[in-house]
């Protein structure tokens, strides 16, 4: 027992000891402290793969590496290199790109995607029925009459039935407010799933045990009931083509008959072999938009078809199976399975549905989350003035608000951080903003545009300074900074001197010369000869030794009935130019296909000796790139001194 509680606190003090080291300098150039964390952070980011194990050999190589790293970075601040109006350009415009994705609270975001993908993977049967707004902007007391109302006709559907309701509430009884325009909407949705309906409806139909009705859920459009009829899981895409035979209920009986009737006979001609589908889709569909594509249409999830026609088409076992002659509200269908997608796994998914979230209002709720993260993490305070808005919206005149005391303009309506939004700077941004109002009511126009107002400077007020509060971001921005100083000054010291030096470079080529050796090669001619007579020449005139030139000449005299092409490689270069017989004078031929023939002749054998420069220009290039950052490297080191505390150090290895 002694012994475990033993194993336990020694344990304990080593995770106080790891943690205790994070603040600690692990080295020093010139002066310039690089901390245990910093090190350690970007050692595990960039040794992927479990390569980051933390060993001697491996913490060695890593901390060679970002020494040299920290040494480039600090020569080109000390030249002033992150000074540069173009430095500066490509910074900022990094950091306009990379703050999008932290303007949203982001285990928000990651909660709308997983919830999106969570409801992918389902569909669910719902009716529902709407009470409009009376109004585009509707008032506090329309919407309490509205909520009011619908109370009511959900308590009346608990006692009867949501159908009941339905039937009573139809699409024909019109709003009081106007004679255009219905005051109830009611139906069967059918099955539906994400992004097919408003965010709120959406949670309510997700929300809402099966055989529940939902509480009134408030939209752009009014107030809604939301009835579950069934739940089941998402049955995927579905590619299908169909012949249509139109027949619509308005017909009549004879014309609905004769519909029918067609739609069989098409059916039996497909089932006989009589036709096949491609062919009766020319032949018979009433579809204009597909007759003449063989009857395809886009690939759909069950939910996005007419319920009929999807019940046809998922029943359908196998790509090539058609259907019965089915019934929708267009006309009689043969549907054609052609290809099913089931739901794609969540890493395929998730690019698809991040753009949907971004374009969907659910998006506000990340966004709402990161206005009250920013107010807390900064700090806002906010001047209440109840007579100010009522003041500014009756200082409207002229298409302008006005206020004429100029000094009370100056009063602070909120802050957040260092940042103070005064009544003028609120004055001005409604003036801007004035040509966008959609209310009538001037004084909701004044509020609303105040809580725009608010979330734009706070949303600002944000991004100016998200360093201070996401280490992630702050860890990013440096990272671009040091990479662009790095590139920009490499590239000058070594990449392009490598390129532009060729003095230096020759220089370096000849004190290295016995570094760049042929191996042994091959000089060997391929020819193809149009045919075996050709082949038999041309055998002839190599055994007498007679020269390329010499033997395509009086081969090619009347038409060209040979080609030749000369290759030197060394001779572990190719499977192929390892299987030569490599002996001056050897011949290997092979038939083509297509009755000419390859005779491939060894010319001579190479014997090793030293390249020259034109030769192998990129191997040097690339060496003397290394020879150049090496020598660099020594001047700077020299220049900063690099001082690593070795215990501290010692005290990272596992």
């Amino acid at each position: 027992m002694m012994k475990k509680g033993l194993l336990i606190f020694l344990s304990l003090i080593s995770v106080a000891i790891a943690q205790n080291i994070e603040n600690e300098t692990l080295f020093t150039i010139a002066g310039d402290e690089v901390k245990v964390a910093e090190f350690k952070r970007v050692y595990t980011k960039n040794n992927i793969n479990n390569q980051a194990d933390f060993s001697k050999k491996s913490l060695d190589e890593y901390l060679d590496l970002y020494e040299k790293f920290r040494l480039k970075v600090k020569e080109a601040e000390s030249l002033g290199m992150d000074t540069t109006k173009l430095f500066k350009g490509e910074l900022a415009s990094y950091r306009s790109q990379l703050t999008q994705s932290y303007l949203s609270d982001r285990k928000a975001t990651k909660d709308l995607l997983d919830e999106a993908y969570n409801r992918m993977n389902e569909e669910v049967n719902v009716s529902h029925l709407l009470i409009f707004w009376p109004n585009a902007k509707p008032s506090k007391t329309d919407s309490l009459q509205v909520l009011k109302e619908i109370k009511k006709i959900k308590a009346s559907a608990e006692k009867t039935s949501f159908d009941a309701q339905i039937a009573k509430y139809s699409k024909t009884n019109l709003t009081k407010y106007s004679v255009n325009k219905p005051k109830y909407e009611s139906g069967k949705l059918g099955y539906i799933t994400v992004f097919q309906t408003v965010y709120p409806f959406e949670n309510a139909m997700y929300n809402t045990p099966v055989g529940k009705i939902s509480e009134p859920v408030a939209t752009r459009f009014g107030y809604h009931l939301v009835y579950v009829e069934d739940k089941r899981p998402a049955r995927g895409k579905m590619e299908t083509a169909h012949i249509l035979v139109k027949s619509k209920e308005t017909d009549s009986r004879e014309n609905q008959e004769i519909a029918k009737n067609k739609a069989e006979q098409i059916y039996n001609e497909l089932e006989t072999g009589a036709l096949n589908f491609e062919d009766a889709v020319k032949k018979y569909s009433e579809d204009k938009k597909t007759k003449y594509q063989s009857g395809k249409l886009p690939s759909l999830s069950g939910s996005e078809m007419i319920p009929s026609y999807a019940d046809a088409a998922f029943a359908l076992k196998k790509d090539g199976d058609f259907s019965i002659p089915i019934k929708t509200k267009i006309g009689w269908h043969i549907v054609k399975r052609l290809k099913k997608v089931g739901i794609p796994e969540f890493e395929l998914a998730k690019i698809d549905l991040q753009k949907k979230i971004e374009r969907d209002s659910r998006s506000n709720v990340a966004k709402e989350l990161m206005i009250n993260d920013t107010k807390r993490k900064f700090g806002y305070k906010e001047n209440s003035n109840n007579n100010f808005f009522k003041d500014l919206s009756d200082s409207f005149e002229k298409g302008k608000f006005v206020l004429k005391n100029k000094e009370a303009n100056e009063e602070v309506l909120f802050s957040i951080g260092e940042s103070q939004l005064t009544k003028n700077d609120f004055l001005l941004f409604l003036n801007v903003s004035r040509q966008n109002r959609q209310n009538k009511n001037v004084l909701d126009h004044v509020e609303n545009s105040y809580k725009i107002f608010q979330n734009q400077e706070i949303t600002k007020y944000r991004e100016d300074n998200l360093e201070q509060i996401d280490v992630d971001f702050k860890n990013l921005m440096q990272e671009y900074h040091d990479g662009i100083l790095l590139f920009e000054l490499t590239n000058k010291e070594v990449w392009n001197k490598a390129v532009e030096d060729t003095v230096g470079l020759k220089t370096f080529f000849e004190n290295n010369r016995n570094k760049y050796v042929w191996k042994e090669r091959v000089s060997y001619t391929t020819f193809t000869a149009k045919d075996q007579k050709t082949t038999d020449k041309l055998l002839k005139f190599l055994k007498k030794g007679k020269s390329t030139q010499n033997i395509l000449t009086k081969l090619n005299k009347k038409e060209e009935t040979l080609t030749s092409k000369n290759t030197i490689l060394e001779k572990d270069a190719t499977e192929f130019v390892k299987s030569l017989k490599w002996e001056k004078g050897s011949i290997a031929q092979e038939k083509n296909l297509n009755g000419s023939v390859k005779v491939v002749h060894v010319d001579k054998i190479l014997q090793p000796e030293n390249k020259e420069l034109e030769e192998t220009r990129g191997y040097v290039i690339s060496d003397y790139q290394d020879y150049l950052e090496n020598v660099w490297i020594s001047k700077l080191r020299k220049k900063y001194p690099v001082k690593v505390n070795q215990d501290i150090f010692k005290a990272l290895m596992k």
